[in-house]
């Protein structure tokens, strides 16, 4: 029986045509969209993503799955103290923004930070151990799931709506240093 099954699956796959093309790139189309407070958007009809960056979100958004999934485990097993507040299913956000973001940018967001912090910079590792409230962390350990800090990262903020007030300041900072950069303020 196992014989039969098995002739049947390789007969399919030898039978399926093997027309695997390679893209280089995609072209995508921005259509029309209403303004909110602004007198002009976008000027770019089109745009097109290269299969080199479609490839580095790809992979950026699957490592940030693989971190949650890892912290989500060590969670379970009580390994992770206190809250841990996961990102999984928000991936695209932080990798989308972060593409768009030029590299010196800044940001500060709320108490889902693990997967900023991966786009900012840090490692998985130092995720994890600030996570496990390790000195090796991002925070040297004492920051857990909700203030991670990095470069240009101000960090997560487990008060509600404190990243506000704290992201127009860095704004307002970056604007007296006389710096073209802005800071996402996220909520």
């Amino acid at each position: 029986m196992q014989k039969i099954i098995l002739r049947k699956i390789t007969s399919s796959l030898q039978t399926r045509p093997h027309s695997r093309s390679i893209v280089s790139e995609a072209t995508i189309n921005i259509t029309p969209f209403k303004l909110h407070r602004f007198d002009y958007g976008p000027t770019h009809e089109n745009v097109a993503l290269t299969r080199e960056d479609a490839l580095s979100y790809y992979r950026s958004m699957q490592r940030i799955r693989r971190l949650e999934g890892a912290a989500s485990t060590l969670y379970k097993n009580k390994i992770i103290r206190g809250f841990c507040h996961l990102y999984s299913g928000q991936e695209a956000i932080c990798v989308g923004m972060r593409g768009a973001m030029r590299e010196d940018d800044a940001i500060i967001t709320a108490y889902r930070a693990h997967g900023w912090a991966l786009m900012m910079g840090e490692r998985p590792e130092s995720v994890l151990a600030e996570l496990t409230g390790r000195v090796t962390g991002c925070s040297k350990g004492k920051g857990g799931s909700m203030h991670m800090y990095g470069s240009n990262f101000y960090g997560g903020n487990g008060i509600v709506g404190a990243q506000t007030p704290l992201g127009a300041g860095v704004a307002f900072a970056l604007k007296y240093a006389g710096t073209n950069r802005v800071c996402f303020t996220l909520y």
